[in-house]
């Protein structure tokens, strides 16, 4: 076993291709988290659309690693195309913190979330970790969750939040 979650996770993709983001990845990042904002402003006038993602993105990101500093961003790709990102914050002790898991609009309901997610709960199974997401209340990522065996442990009004416990696999010789 890889003793490093974050590796053990990349090698463990089966239908696409995950690296740790870097700075030359920044532009696809933007990309990918300005697309997912787009979509949810699908009502405002595009003179004002433009500014608000351009605020949007650069305000999630760096909300992002301002709450997680030692959060890993993975840039996911599919047939040399970056299609989406996951961000984990993997701490030593404790649960792990699904901070974000993000696809291009175009590319949703065609399995690479369940993928991604799928491989992120067989690693942490394997690590005897369990998993934590914080989703606002009418997420469409909640259904995908609980497919993967999250449930609610908490929230507020506008969020909820879910987990998953590891399960334990069976040792085989």
């Amino acid at each position: 076993m890889n003793p490093d979650p974050i590796a053990a996770l990349l090698d463990t993709l089966a239908d696409m291709q995950a690296r740790v983001a870097g700075q030359a990845d920044r532009a696809a990042l933007r990309q990918i988290v300005g697309a997912d904002t787009g979509e949810m402003l699908t009502g405002v006038p595009a003179s004002a659309r433009a500014l608000l993602i351009g605020a949007q993105v650069e305000g999630r990101l760096s909300a992002l690693m301002r709450d997680h500093p030692l959060a890993s961003i993975l840039l996911l790709s599919h047939a040399g195309r970056p299609i989406g990102l996951l961000i984990l914050d993997w701490p030593s002790t404790g649960p792990v913190t699904l901070v974000d898991l993000t696809l291009l609009p175009e590319l949703r309901r065609r399995g690479h979330g369940t993928s991604a997610l799928s491989a992120l709960c067989a690693v942490a199974d394997r690590f005897g970790r369990s998993l934590r997401a914080r989703l606002f209340y009418d997420n469409p990522a909640h259904r995908l969750l609980d497919r993967t065996g999250f449930v609610p442990v908490g929230g507020t009004v506008l969020d909820i939040v879910k987990e998953r416990a590891p399960v334990n696999l069976p040792l085989t010789c």
